[in-house]
């Protein structure tokens, strides 16, 4: 007689776990009935691929005079040229490249310092908590692009100190989420079960409240790239981030404002390039909302 029937969910101590697997194939399966975030995908990807082989795609050399100044857009630059003749569809297919890094090591940066902050915050409580948040209340008090315009003026110009400054601004929003999932998980079984076997401090933050407070911050990170590119484009277009003749896509808006009347596609291609980029982000970002989410995903 076999009781193998009455044990359906027992699993040899060989046959490999599978419950990540499913989740992870609900959640894609979540996030791909999303047709707006699927299509942000598709547009970031796109432009990352852009960025990756951009010397192989260009026609021209972005740093160049190639052709005179201000041709209008035709079968030869397609994007037109610049003030200088540089093609814009060159200098703005490498200008990915600048902005899609400044967005990404900015919000790197802030994640893991803000993300760092929050959990000791929330798991620690106490004094250690008040201390911390009183430090990321002080920075909120200060809006983005104006504490990020403070670092930038103590750094000096350049699109290094941008990437620093724009990342230190995004500190506190991560903190303050980070410590708020921390404190509706921290009091949770698996955590107290991990306390009574004798887990450390950081081996249960690490390994089990960390991951189970990723899902909100994900999303956040995908969201702040966008924040991100916008704010160093906005830096950059007041002379404050990327100095000529980088092609980076805010100092080329800035670039063709005095003449946008006579050329406007000097200014209209990165900004519609800054348009697409942080479109698809936010996109994406809704897409993963839902399918992080399971509150969300069921509706």
């Amino acid at each position: 007689m076999t009781y193998a029937s009455s044990a359906p969910n027992v699993r040899r101590a060989d046959e490999p776990a599978r419950p990540s697997t499913s989740r992870a194939r609900r959640q894609w399966t979540l996030f791909a009935r999303n047709k707006g975030a699927v299509l942000g995908l598709i547009v970031l990807t796109l432009w990352a691929v852009a960025a990756v082989i951009a010397p192989h795609i260009t026609p021209y050399d972005p740093l160049q005079t190639v052709d005179s100044a201000r041709s209008a857009p035709s079968a030869a630059h397609w994007f037109g040229t610049d003030r200088l003749g540089r093609d814009v569809l060159s200098r703005v297919i490498f200008g990915a490249r600048i902005s899609l890094l400044l967005g990404i090591i900015s919000v790197v940066l802030g994640s893991i310092v803000g993300t760092f902050f929050g959990l000791v915050s929330g798991f620690y409580g106490g004094l250690t908590d008040n201390i911390i948040m009183r430090v990321m209340d002080a920075m909120l008090a200060f809006p983005g692009l104006l504490l990020a315009l403070i670092i930038i003026a103590t750094l000096g110009p350049s699109i290094q100190n941008v990437m620093i400054a724009v990342g230190f601004a995004t500190i506190p929003q991560y903190a303050r989420l980070t410590r708020g999932s921390v404190l509706s998980v921290r009091e949770s079984l698996y955590v107290e079960s991990a306390r009574v076997i004798g887990g450390g401090n950081w081996r249960i933050i690490l390994r089990h409240i960390l991951p189970n407070v990723a899902a909100p911050l994900i999303v956040l990170s995908t969201l702040q790239v966008g924040n991100a590119i916008l704010v160093g484009a906005g830096l950059s277009f007041l002379g404050l981030g990327a100095q000529p003749p980088t092609p980076e896509w805010g100092l080329m808006t800035a670039e063709g404002r005095e003449v946008l009347g006579k050329a406007w596609w000097i200014s209209t291609f990165p900004g519609l390039a800054i348009l697409s980029v942080v479109m698809a982000l936010n996109l994406m970002g809704d897409g993963l909302r839902s399918a992080l989410d399971p509150r969300l995903g069921e509706k």
